[in-house]
């Protein structure tokens, strides 16, 4: 068990770091039908985060709002395609369904993932390949810090409420979004998809030319598993939910994760695999944001 205070303390940073903001309009196409969406607004932003890194988010909200937004950060999984992954056909388009339904969302590009993919698979854990586990550690981390910085950003802007941020992710975003969940209390609730804890995301090195590294398997581990911050997620509500035919995050890593979120916290299965969460359950985790954020208008009417 890792102490508190220390995983706190790594991953902080510099708050006066200046976020040096870039925004442009987007258009936003519904890729199935091909015909362009109305009502809402689109910017692809950028701004600066921890180790020089620039984080990149597409935020989509509605066109005629009066007040300032309750913002939802989402949090893709592990795709090549990043933000972009939300929007391809036969997918849940989250950023537009909330968006629609009244909230902000805020697509983030992870460290390593989409457009700030890199060479040497650094942005992929690999569990075949061992050699890369510290920069799988670093770029755990670095994701974290990013969505941190995303809070920045967002308190930074006119147009969003400061104390309604929220967040949602899936998969991968449930390994980096656990630990910023924990660690950020200015986000006031979150949802949690297709996550997992333990062995299944981390390397079998016994027996392999890097048997020597196990210590340090052991260690970063320690220092990223969502296991270790699940307890800090306590008074705030989280939902959490995952497949019961999952091959990727097989039931025993998903109930481990789910038993270790803090109360309160709604818990769901779902007939299904790692892809299939169904809608039903992405609308049951907006309604629960959206009451926790105090949208009114963005809770759905039954």
């Amino acid at each position: 068990m890792i102490d508190e205070q220390l995983l706190r303390h790594l991953y902080r940073y510099d708050r006066s770091l200046p976020l040096l903001m870039t925004s442009e309009s987007e258009v936003i196409t519904d890729l199935e039908r091909q015909v362009r969406i109305e009502g809402l607004v689109r910017e692809r932003v950028t701004f600066g985060s921890t180790h020089d890194e620039r984080v990149l988010a597409q935020i989509t909200y509605p066109a005629d709002a009066s007040e300032p937004f309750a913002a939802v950060i989402l949090q893709h999984g592990s795709t090549a395609m990043g933000h972009h992954a939300w929007a391809m056909p036969g997918r849940h388009n989250l950023p537009v369904l909330w968006a629609q339904a009244g909230l902000m969302t805020v697509a983030v590009d992870a460290y390593g993932f989409g457009s700030r993919e890199g060479a040497d698979n650094r942005g992929r854990l690999g569990t075949d390949r061992a050699d890369l586990m510290f920069r799988t550690r670093d770029g755990r981390i670095q994701a974290v810090q990013d969505l941190m910085r995303t809070v920045d950003y967002l308190q930074s802007r006119d147009d969003v409420r400061n104390d309604a941020i929220g967040f949602a992710g899936v998969s991968m975003g449930c390994r980096v979004g656990v630990p910023f969940f924990g660690l950020d209390e200015r986000v006031r609730a979150a949802a949690f998809f297709v996550g997992g804890a333990g062995s299944y995301a981390s390397w079998a090195v016994e027996g392999t030319e890097y048997a020597e590294l196990a210590a340090d398997r052991d260690l970063v581990s320690a220092l990223t598993d969502p296991i270790a911050f699940a307890s800090m997620t306590a008074g705030r509500p989280v939902f959490a939910a995952n497949g019961t035919e999952d091959v990727l995050v097989q039931r025993e890593p998903g109930e481990r994760l789910q038993a270790a979120l803090g109360e309160p916290k709604t818990l769901r299965w779902f007939d299904g695999g790692h892809g299939d969460t169904p809608l039903e359950c992405f609308e049951e985790a907006r309604v629960l944001l959206a009451v926790s954020l105090g949208v009114a208008s963005a809770v759905a009417e039954d």
